[in-house]
């Protein structure tokens, strides 16, 4: 069986519409900045392992909006909501294979990642992809 991996997309619900919209990268000591995420465990939805991973990694508790299956070759990624508002100041993770963790502005010096990879995830239009909003 292939393994499979859950990649967060991270954004703050304090951000207001005309700020320019942040997200959290973390800064893996082998890989370098990267989105949060990990493998997908046996019973796991890749939401509920995007949530876990997040917790573990940024410290953070959020709510899963949106999914896109299959958006990397073996894994997807999902989109996440936070309560905290973006800050300037990175912070330390509990994950000892993560040396940082910070919102972003901008792209950050990439090690294993392309610049295009992460600027697909940013222009990413969320709108057809699957939501676990409720319809009001």
């Amino acid at each position: 069986m292939n393994r499979r991996f859950a990649l967060c997309w991270v954004t703050s619900s304090q951000a207001k519409n005309d700020d320019l919209e942040a997200w959290i990268m973390v800064n893996n000591i082998e890989r370098g900045w990267e989105f949060p995420g990990g493998w997908i465990e046996n019973g796991e939805s890749p939401e509920e392992a995007a949530l876990r991973e997040l917790f573990e990694e940024v410290g953070f508790l959020g709510v899963a909006t949106h999914i896109e299956k299959d958006f990397f070759e073996g894994g997807d990624l999902v989109k996440i909501e936070v309560k905290e508002a973006p800050e300037p100041i990175g912070w330390e993770s509990q994950d000892e294979r993560i040396t940082e963790v910070g919102w972003c502005l901008e792209i950050p010096e990439m090690k294993k990642w392309d610049e295009a990879e992460i600027e697909r995830v940013r222009n990413h239009d969320w709108s057809d992809s699957e939501s676990f909003r409720l319809s009001s």
